[in-house]
């Protein structure tokens, strides 16, 4: 029997628009997050999309952070070391909890950045890189806010080197 509109209650349509609804508000928020590193690895915005216990773990450039201060205390030293950043966030998958209240999205990165040279500081290399997230959301008081932010890189190459040559940098 196909099931249409007028046989969906109001309750089940307000239940599959707060869904969707939340999956949107997701998005957003990662997308924000992009926002902010691409805005000189802003740290007090950064911190702002995380609950006070949130972690950070990325692999390869990254580390392993927990809570606001130690956060905002990466961002900072990232900012000095990455110059210029564009975070093209792409594929996203979102799934909600049956209760509503936490969710693991799943999304790729495509970074196109300018990272100071790891011979010498005082230059710079054009550098693309890549990485899959797989990101925990909690909901709180209305509002979706990262849980743990986890990235595993896949490469970090210079520009003129490419992936091929050079998956990692020195």
């Amino acid at each position: 029997m196909n099931t249409t509109t007028a046989d969906v209650s109001v309750s089940e349509l307000a239940e599959r628009l707060t869904r969707l609804e939340d999956v949107r508000a997701i998005e957003q928020l990662k997308y924000r997050y992009a926002g902010f590193c691409d805005n000189g690895y802003d740290p007090e915005g950064i911190a702002t999309l995380f609950v006070e216990d949130g972690r950070w773990v990325v692999d390869g450039e990254g580390g392993s952070m927990t809570g606001h201060e130690e956060i905002k205390a990466h961002f900072r030293a990232l900012s000095d070391k990455i110059t210029w950043a564009l975070h093209y966030m792409i594929a996203p998958r979102v799934e909600l909890a049956e209760d509503g209240q936490s969710a693991t999205g799943y999304f790729y990165l495509l970074c196109l950045c300018t990272i100071e040279n790891s011979q010498d500081a005082t230059k710079k290399d054009p550098v693309i890189l890549t990485i899959n997230y797989t990101d925990q959301f909690v909901k709180r008081d209305g509002a979706w806010y990262f849980q743990e932010l986890r990235g595993r890189t896949h490469q970090v190459s210079n520009w003129d080197q490419g992936w091929v040559k050079q998956p990692f940098r020195d």
